[in-house]
């Protein structure tokens, strides 16, 4: 039985590793690429054989008393004591979101082979759909924080890259490099909580995240750390004004990272990172107070936007400011049963908002009227008098961007800005050649390299 399982095990995780490989070979190193059709059908075949192999692991576990797979890869680094050991285990919680991404992923891959037919990001688009599958099992089986990292890095690259999808405009591009700058600024948190486990406690393991031995100071930073990595994919307050922007991308990416997956990456941390939450007497009320202010947030920015992408974008964050709240209260069961029902809803909403219009429309003609539920909100609590006030700080998302504008960005810019000339000055005085530093290169700028370089092979044209 124990091989029969190892075996579902490796398949699991290896089918959508499989399919990037094969997709690249195809493309770059045969000098052609695939047939749509063909892209298209590689991609739900890894999805489909994941899909039945973490169905098939998840029945033999539950009869059988074997609790958990591992899968090790062995160690990646080992230096003085420090051993980072590549090493997956699959259980109970983390077949559901794999089974939720594979189900999820595959739909969209199936919807996004018309909606993007002839586009010239085909390609583009199921490549990094099949990385951020990856990332997401990374995020669901790391046995550590410090390998949950890596998966949690290739989400937030690939759904900058999504939002930047239509590089060509100026908002995509903008609106992907919020998102990124967003996440990279909360990843710090992250990182800089791995480090401290492992410089502090030895250690960076899930299994023992509850037992560590480490200063109550440092525990604290940790929980702290964790709870500022937590709020960036999650866009809870205040860090929530780029998620409704990020629906410039394809109505299938919104689908899947906004709606479904990565967005409910947030709160999964929270909960696999639980038993280092519960060691310190602030976390959870802290969890439980940003939840609930991001839900009060989200629900009322959400009434005052006029499209439907945007409005489901900001009923997405309020979902997740819930399940925060369930993670903090302790409800971890129902949090996962949340994630897991919020996101097939969100996902059907958002792949059918294209034709809701015309559905509405339709309504209209046949009744005569709006659906009545339209007329029904929460802000008809509200007295007459402090409406109209209400309406007009929701419309600017309680200025936060504003806030934020004036509080962060434009000091830290002007900082960057004078640090730049200081850096130019010493380049200066040393005869030092500008063209030898080569900066970061902005998202933007990434896509585009990546599409002119699809852009000459491309797809063949189908029949």
């Amino acid at each position: 039985m124990i091989p029969v399982l190892d075996v579902l095990g490796v398949i699991v995780l290896g089918a959508p590793a499989f399919a990037l490989l094969l997709l690249a070979v195809a493309h770059l190193a045969l000098g052609a690429g695939l047939a749509e059709r063909r892209i298209q059908q590689v991609t739900a075949a890894s999805f489909a054989v994941g899909l039945l192999a973490a169905l098939s692991l998840a029945a033999l576990l539950a009869m059988g008393d074997v609790p958990r797979v591992a899968v090790s890869l062995g160690s990646l680094l080992s230096l003085r004591g420090y051993q980072f050991d590549v090493a997956m285990e699959l259980r109970a919680t983390t077949l559901l979101l794999l089974t939720l991404t594979f189900v999820l992923a595959g739909l969209v891959g199936v919807y996004s082979a018309r909606y993007l037919h002839r586009d010239e990001g085909f390609f583009r688009f199921y490549l990094l759909l099949v990385v951020f599958a990856i990332g997401m099992e990374l995020i669901a089986t790391a046995r550590s924080l410090t390998l949950l990292f890596a998966g949690w890095e290739l989400v937030g690259v690939t759904s900058a890259l999504l939002i930047a999808f239509y590089f060509r405009r100026s908002g995509p591009t903008r609106h992907g490099l919020r998102a990124y700058a967003t996440y990279r600024a909360t990843d710090v948190g992250l990182l800089l909580a791995v480090a401290i486990l492992e410089h502090h406690g030895h250690t960076a393991d899930f299994d023992r995240l509850g037992l560590v031995v480490i200063d109550a100071p440092w525990l604290g930073a940790v929980a702290g750390l964790v709870i500022l990595g937590a709020m960036g994919k999650g866009a809870v307050m205040p860090l929530s004004g780029w998620l409704p922007k990020a629906m410039e991308g394809p109505t299938p990416s919104s689908a899947i990272f906004y709606g479904a997956l990565s967005v409910h990456a947030s709160p999964y941390l929270l909960l696999r990172a639980a038993p280092l939450l519960d060691r310190v007497p602030w976390a959870a009320p802290t969890v439980v107070g940003l939840g609930a202010l991001t839900a009060v947030h989200a629900t009322l920015v959400g009434r005052t936007r006029p499209d439907i992408k945007t409005a489901l974008g900001y009923a997405s964050v309020a979902q997740v400011g819930l399940i925060w709240m369930e993670v903090g209260l302790g409800w971890h069961n129902l949090a996962l049963a949340h994630i897991a029902g919020h996101a097939a809803l969100r996902t059907w909403q958002l792949l059918r908002s294209p034709s809701v219009l015309s559905e509405r429309a339709m309504m209209r003609l046949r009744t005569g009227r709006d659906s009545w539920w339209a007329a029904v909100g929460v802000e008809r609590l509200v007295p007459a008098r402090a409406r109209a006030w209400l309406y007009r700080v929701c419309l600017e998302a309680w200025y936060l961007d504003q806030a934020g504008r004036v509080m962060l960005i434009n000091p830290l810019a002007a900082l960057l800005r004078r640090l730049d000339r200081w850096d130019a000055r010493v380049r200066g005085w040393l005869g030092a050649d500008d063209r030898v530093g080569l900066g970061p290169m902005p998202v933007a700028q990434v896509d585009e390299a990546l599409a002119r370089h699809t852009s000459r092979h491309p797809a063949p044209r189908p029949p």
